[in-house]
């Protein structure tokens, strides 16, 4: 109705089994993915909030992922945290607006009826600035999770509205992403070297030929998130 907010959690409910969540994988601490339970809604929380923006809704809180995540457009995504943040958008129209969505498993579509305020509205997109490369971190522990690293970076999206084939507003929304370090599972190289070769005992080897080094352990290869 007009004058009303969408919440996201409020629709998807705190991330529990008992509300039918199981475990996906979230940004973990330091921009490390890790499992969590109910990870994955960013998904549905991205699809709302675009089908939102181009419908022309009053931005009324949103939050970027801390880190880019290459199958999302720079700038025009957003995600949620049970207890810390929440995507929200206002009716700011004077009509009454129905939403329907539709999903399959590998997509989802979301769509906004009304009655349009504006004849068009378009986003454009502004360059990377303030890019920051990423570290490489390695990580022995049997739970690691190899990924491959993202720069951090900043950009400005336009929120562009047009009526009777001119311009009469513009938004602009800055996200800023940090870096994400590359991980490879396994010993930094260059830190714990392998070690060398004992001397054997006269006799031990009697073809004369040293033995062959140990190899160092092989760092996973790093999935594309």
């Amino acid at each position: 109705m007009p004058g009303e907010t969408f919440s996201m959690n409020d629709t998807i409910k705190e991330r529990t089994v008992a509300n039918g969540y199981t475990v996906g994988f979230v940004i973990g601490a330091g921009g490390v993915f890790a499992e969590e339970l109910g990870g994955g809604v960013s998904a549905a929380t991205t699809t709302m909030w675009t089908a939102a923006f181009f419908a022309g809704m009053e931005r009324t809180f949103t939050q970027a992922h801390s880190i880019y995540i290459s199958r999302y457009q720079a700038g025009l995504e957003a995600t949620v945290a049970w207890g810390s943040f929440d995507m929200k958008f206002t009716n700011n129209t004077p009509n009454a607006v129905f939403i329907t969505t539709k999903m399959t498993d590998t997509s989802m579509n979301a769509t906004f009826w009304g009655t349009p305020t504006y004849d068009e509205i378009k986003a454009e997109f502004g360059p990377k600035y303030n890019v920051r490369p990423y570290p490489t971190i390695y990580d022995k522990t049997k739970k690691c999770l190899g990924q491959g690293g993202m720069e951090g970076f900043s950009i400005d999206v336009d929120r562009v509205f047009y009526k009777d084939g001119a311009e009469v507003n513009r938004e602009t929304i800055t996200t800023n992403y940090r870096s994400s370090p590359k991980v490879i599972c396994g010993k930094n190289p260059d830190k714990e070297p392998n070690k060398p070769i004992k001397p054997g005992k006269p006799g031990a080897n009697p073809s004369g030929s040293p033995s062959p080094a140990p190899s160092g352990d092989q760092a996973a290869p790093a999935p594309q998130s």
